[in-house]
């Protein structure tokens, strides 16, 4: 009776124990970015930092990149800059969201070089030639530049091109208003983390 009893509580104890689901971490994309606005003479006049948002559009992206290499013809090749909205507030314009497919009023995209693309080593944030999970794409928007009120930037690749609003987006953010005239310049590194 003992014996029956033991047996039926293990019973209970292996079928309600039992879940399907996995212990590992299952990698998600997730970015960050770093902004630095100075002045003719190099002097820092504002900088940022924060997360960004990964759109849905990447996972389109990352599945053609996987399907065939030769289409499309390359990953991440943009960072455009924007005025955001009509009626927006700029010092508080609205949260970033993950269906954003373009910008809302693109006035400047810079192309990345492969100088501008490296990878970064994760345990000790130092760019490393080794391949890793993370990479920093960096841009800097000349004096005569993406010159406005700048309140939203984003990645584009894949058929991205000079001309504005193309190309597949990868990630958005908004921001308060930073004006940018024609006598400053303005540096962004993006950090993808696959």
């Amino acid at each position: 009776m003992k014996f029956n009893e033991n047996l039926r509580k293990t019973g209970e104890k292996i079928s309600m124990g039992f879940k399907l689901s996995y212990p590992e971490k299952v990698p998600s994309l997730k970015g960050e970015y770093w902004m630095t606005l100075r002045d003719l003479e190099g002097i820092v006049l504002a900088k940022r930092h924060n997360n960004n948002i990964i759109v849905n559009t990447a996972s389109i992206l990352i599945a053609r990149l996987l399907k065939d290499n030769n289409e499309p013809s390359g990953g991440i090749t943009y960072l455009a800059m924007g005025t955001g909205g009509v009626g927006w507030n700029l010092q508080n314009p609205p949260q970033p969201t993950v269906t954003q497919t373009e910008l809302e009023n693109e006035i400047a995209r810079k192309a990345f070089t492969t100088e501008d693309v490296t990878f970064i080593d994760p345990d000790t944030g130092d760019p490393t030639i080794v391949p890793t999970n993370v990479v920093d794409f960096t841009a800097t928007f000349a004096e005569t530049e993406a010159v406005g009120p700048l309140v939203e930037m984003g990645l584009f690749g894949g058929d991205a091109t000079d001309l504005l609003n193309s190309g597949t987006e990868v990630n958005y953010r908004t921001f308060p208003v930073i004006n940018k005239t024609n006598s400053m310049t303005l540096t962004i590194i993006f950090r993808i983390t696959a």
